[in-house]
């Protein structure tokens, strides 16, 4: 008789088999959200999805390890993108096909017993999206209460990152030299260029959709030479711990229809 043991199962739903998924009685439901996209000549499409899904990995470790039940699902690896259209194979749905997908997901997660629902972007373009999902089942019937984060830097703490991007620059860099070295063409780290905005006001009094392909032509932009695995370990660590511990204070808290207010 093979005395091999089975290995804890941490919640992740495509690691688990269905006897495993009702036996964890899952309290809570965390969706990453990612994307395939361009990200300069030094990084992968798929960096938004590789982020997300380690921190995802990571904090829903963490949490069930200190007494949560949070069923952690696949990553979405097609979002909105509509501003990387002219850049090949930058993968895409429309606003209104996410919302759909979302709302989906969470009615079925109602079905299926959960009332407490976490997205977990990855993706620059998806925060309008969501916050429009958001009020959409907030006036739908039947539906579990929904947050959406980024994952939360702790106050007090110094962020690591030397040169500011919004981007494919240190910062996402930094991570992915943690996450996959192998993926990251270190040869090609260099400082990508922005393009100028004729009207400055633009960003500091109103709101537009950039044209990425003039934004960032490289389709990275900023300074990457000064990224590390060690800032990247130490990002993905501090915002990990962040997400844990709102993954097992909402775990911890009985639902009821007055959620999440006494």
């Amino acid at each position: 008789m093979s005395t091999t043991s089975v290995p804890a199962f941490p919640g992740f739903l495509e690691e688990m088999t269905v006897e495993q998924v009702r036996a964890f009685d899952p309290e809570i439901v965390v969706l990453p959200l990612g994307s395939t996209e361009p990200h300069g000549p030094h990084l992968p499409l798929g960096t938004d999805c590789f982020q997300v899904t380690r921190l995802c990995h990571m904090a829903v470790r963490s949490a069930n390890e200190n007494g949560a039940r949070a069923l952690l699902y696949p990553t979405l690896p097609i979002t909105n993108n509509v501003n990387f259209r002219h850049f090949p194979f930058a993968l895409r749905v429309g606003v209104r096909t996410l919302m759909q997908m979302l709302i989906d997901i969470v009615s079925q997660c109602w079905d299926d017993g959960i009332r407490k629902v976490v997205f977990v972007n990855g993706h620059g373009g998806n925060p309008a999206t969501l916050d429009a999902t958001l009020r959409e089942i907030a006036g739908m019937d039947n539906m579990p209460f929904v947050c959406w984060t980024w994952g939360a830097w702790p106050e007090g703490v110094e962020y690591p990152i030397e040169h500011a991007s919004d981007h494919g620059g240190e910062d996402e860099t930094s991570r992915m030299l943690w996450i996959r070295p192998d993926l990251v063409r270190q040869d090609r780290m260099t400082n990508n260029p922005f393009g100028q905005l004729r009207i400055p006001g633009l960003l500091k009094s109103a709101k537009f959709v950039r044209p990425w392909h003039l934004y960032v032509p490289e389709s990275a932009g900023g300074e990457t030479r000064a990224s590390s695995a060690e800032k990247g370990q130490t990002i993905l660590a501090n915002t990990s711990t962040q997400l844990s511990n709102l993954l097992v204070e909402l775990s911890a808290e009985p639902w009821d229809e007055r959620f999440p207010y006494v």
